[in-house]
């Protein structure tokens, strides 16, 4: 399965880096909890790619989005969100967070550090921008903000909106 070999632990992830930046291209990353999979995140992966050649995504650990997000979550366990995301055209690979969760509701720093990547894309209305653009002042990475796009046919498009609409039900 292809999916398996986009997923990249720390062992592997420096050399992929070495490997990357050798070949000359742009890294991309970005990150989140991608819970429940939907047209949201098709849509801001293919904002991501645009900025550069290889997309990575950090995906937040369970434990991390409990910490965020409240002890009924995540829904889907880490390696299923892990995978789901790797089998995504668009995503050349896919890391877990690390656990430590910094001011700003960060916890990829040391991935951050780690990659170095060319671009950190954010959706323009995260909730922790102003943190994120001194971490990437500090490490010297290239901040680029997108516009959070939902056509009108496409809802809801959050994970927390599905889970209370299920809940309706």
């Amino acid at each position: 399965m292809e999916q398996i070999n986009k997923i990249l632990n720390k062992e592997s992830l420096d050399s992929k880096i070495k490997e990357i930046k050798n070949n000359g291209k742009t890294i991309v990353f970005c990150s989140g909890c991608y819970d429940i999979l939907q047209p949201g995140h098709v849509i801001f992966f293919n904002q991501c790619k645009e900025f550069g050649d290889i997309l990575i995504v950090g995906i937040g650990r369970d434990s991390t989005i409990r910490q965020l997000k409240g002890e009924n979550r995540p829904i889907n366990h880490e390696n299923n969100r892990a995978f789901l995301i790797a089998s995504m055209e668009n995503v050349d690979y896919v890391i877990l967070n690390d656990k430590n969760i910094l001011p700003g509701k960060i916890d990829f720093y040391d991935l951050l550090q780690r990659i170095k990547p060319d671009f950190f894309v954010l959706n323009e209305d995260d909730s922790a921008i102003e943190e994120k653009t001194k971490l990437c002042e500090k490490l010297r990475i290239n901040l680029k903000l997108v516009k959070r796009i939902v056509p009108e046919y496409l809802f809801p498009t959050s994970s927390t909106e599905i889970i209370n609409k299920a809940k309706l039900k």
